[in-house]
C-alpha cells in the first residue's frame, strides 16, 4: 500500500470556491485582488453518480461536495467542526445529540428540518439503500428527532470515527420530504444546502453552477458562477492555464505535474498532504481465482516493491503505508508489522503452493495514477516469476467489478481508497468480515 501526498479535493473546492485559502495543483495568479465573478475549474473525469449516499467515485464527490452539506466539516487539522449541526454532545458512549442549524434552506427554497437530517442518516445506513459508506458510520440502531431542534443518533457500540464520518460527502443531508413525495430523485437531480446550485449540464463537457443566494455561511461563496469543464488530457489543461481560460486545474493522474507547471507563467503550484491509500486487492473468494491459496497471496505481497511505487509511479510524492496512512501522524507507521520485500521467499511460497508460473489479471482505472502503479507492480512481480496482465478499464467498469459485484468479479485490482478522515478509517473499509464497503471481498 502507498499513500499519496497530493491535494485533498474537499479542501481544494470548498477552499477556493467558498473563500478559504486555495489549495490546488494548478492555479493562475489572477490580476487584481478581487475574486472573479466566474471561476472555470477543469477536471479530467466526469461526475457520473449523483446520489450522495451511494456515490462511490471521487470524480462525483468533487462535485457533490459543493452542492450538499453534512452535519460536520473537517478543519485544516483534520478535526471535526460544526456544519449543519451547530453543536453536539455525547451523554454516553452510545449516544450523540446534535443541535441542528436553523434557517438553512435547500436549493428549492424549503427550510431544512431535523426530520431531513434524521431521514438522511437513516436512509444512509438502511441496507435497502445499499450504501458502501454505511460501514463507516458504525452500528447505528436508531436516528430520531428530539425536542429543541435536535437529532439523536444511537449506536449499538461506541464508534470513535462518527464525527469525521458525518463530514463526508456520502453523509450529506438531502430533502427527505421531497424524496418521500416523489418530487426529488437524488440519482438524477440535485437539491442540497451547499454553496452552489446546478444551472446546466452537458454530459462529458461541462457543468454550470450558480451561487446559492441563501447559503448559510455569511459572505460565501465568493464567486457568482462556477463552470466545471471536463478535460481529459494534461496538455489541454496546461494550455488552458497558460492562456487563462482555466482558473483551476487538477492533475491527479500525473506525478510530474508540478514540474510541468513550473514551465507555465503566472501559475501557482500547490501540493498538500493527502490521506488516500493505494491498495492492491487479491480476490480470495472468487471461484477460479489463484488467490484462494494464502501462500499465493503472501507470495505476491512479498514480491511487491512498494518503495519503487512511491518513488517511480508516484514521482516521490508518496510513502509506503500500512493499514494506517502516515499522513495522520498517529504513530510511526514504519514500525507497524507488514511484509518487507523478499523475492526469494516469494518464489519459495509459490513452489510450496504449486503455483510456479503464476499469471493473473490486475484491474486498473485508465487515465489515473494507477496505470503507472500497475506497471511497477507488473515489473516487480516478474522478478518472482509472476506474470501480471494489466487491464486498464474505465472507472465505472472497475467500480462495478470491484465493489458492486458480490463476490468481486476480478482476480487482482489496484485501487485507491480516498477520503479517509481518521487513522482507523482504512480498517473498516478493508477488513474481511464486517467491512460493508467490500460487499464480501476477502482480506489478505
Amino acid at each position: 500500500m502507498t499513500t499519496s501526498l497530493h491535494l485533498p479535493r474537499r479542501a481544494v473546492l470548498r477552499g477556493l470556491l467558498a473563500g478559504s485559502a486555495a489549495m490546488t495543483l494548478g492555479l493562475p495568479r489572477i490580476a487584481g485582488a478581487q475574486t472573479p465573478s466566474e471561476i472555470v475549474w477543469a477536471k479530467r473525469f466526469e461526475a457520473t453518480l449523483y446520489d450522495p449516499a451511494t456515490s462511490i467515485t471521487a470524480s462525483s464527490w468533487e462535485l457533490l461536495h459543493i452542492l450538499y452539506d453534512g452535519l460536520t466539516e473537517m478543519d485544516e487539522n483534520m478535526q471535526p467542526v460544526p456544519g449543519l449541526a451547530t453543536a453536539w454532545e455525547t451523554p454516553d458512549p452510545l449516544t450523540y445529540l446534535f443541535t441542528i442549524r436553523e434557517g438553512v434552506t435547500f436549493h428549492n427554497g424549503r427550510t431544512m428540518t431535523p426530520a431531513d437530517v434524521a431521514g438522511s442518516l437513516s436512509r444512509l445506513v438502511d441496507p435497502a439503500t445499499g450504501s458502501f459508506f454505511a460501514g463507516q458510520m458504525g452500528k447505528i440502531t436508531a436516528v430520531t428527532v428530539e425536542p429543541d431542534n435536535r437529532v439523536k443518533v444511537t449506536l449499538a457500540e461506541p464508534w470513535a470515527p462518527m464525527l469525521g464520518a458525518l463530514s463526508s460527502t456520502m453523509a450529506s443531508i438531502i430533502p427527505m420530504e421531497e424524496l418521500a413525495a416523489g418530487t426529488f430523485d437524488p440519482t438524477t437531480q440535485f437539491n442540497g444546502t451547499g454553496p452552489y446550485m446546478v444551472e446546466s449540464h452537458a454530459q462529458g463537457d461541462n457543468w454550470v453552477l450558480t451561487r446559492n443566494p441563501n447559503y448559510w455561511k455569511a459572505g460565501q461563496p465568493v464567486a457568482d458562477r462556477v463552470v466545471v469543464r471536463i478535460i481529459p488530457t494534461e496538455q489541454s489543461l496546461i494550455a488552458g492555464l497558460r492562456d487563462g481560460t482555466i482558473h483551476i486545474a487538477q492533475f491527479d493522474a500525473s506525478p510530474d505535474a508540478s514540474l510541468l507547471l513550473q514551465q507555465v507563467e503566472n501559475v501557482e503550484v500547490v501540493q498538500n498532504l493527502q490521506t488516500n491509500v493505494f491498495w492492491m486487492f487479491l480476490n480470495a473468494v472468487k471461484e477460479g481465482s489463484p488467490f484462494t491459496d494464502q501462500k499465493v497471496r503472501q507470495a505476491v505481497v512479498l514480491a511487491l516493491d512498494r518503495d519503487r511505487i512511491a518513488q517511480v509511479a508516484m514521482g516521490g510524492n508518496a510513502a509506503p503505508a500500512s493499514a494506517m496512512p502516515p499522513a495522520f501522524n498517529a504513530c510511526d507507521t514504519a514500525k507497524l508489522p507488514f511484509y518487507n520485500r523478499d523475492v526469494e521467499r516469494s518464489k519459495a511460497l509459490l513452489a510450496e503452493a504449486g503455483a510456479e508460473g503464476l499469471t493473473f489479471e490486475l484491474l486498473i482505472t485508465a487515465g489515473t495514477t494507477l496505470p503507472a502503479i500497475g506497471q511497477v507492480i507488473r515489473d516487480s512481480l516478474s522478478e518472482a516469476g509472476i506474470t501480471v496482465n494489466l487491464a486498464a478499464l474505465d472507472e465505472g467498469t472497475v467500480v462495478t467489478r470491484m465493489w458492486v459485484d458480490n463476490p468481486g468479479n476480478f482476480e487482482g485490482c489496484a485501487f485507491v481508497v480516498c477520503g479517509l478522515l481518521r487513522p482507523g478509517d482504512a480498517s473498516p473499509v478493508v477488513r474481511p468480515r464486517g467491512g460493508r464497503f467490500l460487499g464480501g471481498l476477502p482480506g489478505f
